[in-house]
């Protein structure tokens, strides 16, 4: 297996703990996505996967930290605007 070359990927799933309706996302604190997501195309979609209590009404973010663009809940899709 060959690691897949970051430019060819079209949609990336993200993990979280939280996340905003403005598209941000609390992680797990490693910083590993947050670096990987820098080797993205910028028109790559991002989304992720959450049950509902998961979305909150502000998540602390930088600004270099990428926004998602929708959030799937067991509630429905959320497209995220950001700020």
């Amino acid at each position: 297996r060959r690691p897949v070359d970051p430019s060819d990927i079209d949609f990336l799933c993200l993990p979280g703990l939280a996340f905003d309706k403005q598209g941000n996302r609390l992680g797990y604190g490693g910083g590993f996505y947050d670096r990987f997501l820098e080797l993205l195309r910028p028109d790559c979609t991002l989304a992720a996967l959450a049950f509902s209590f998961q979305m909150v009404d502000f998540v602390p973010h930088a600004p270099h930290d990428k926004p998602v663009q929708f959030v799937v809940t067991d509630k429905g899709v959320v497209r995220c605007i950001p700020e």
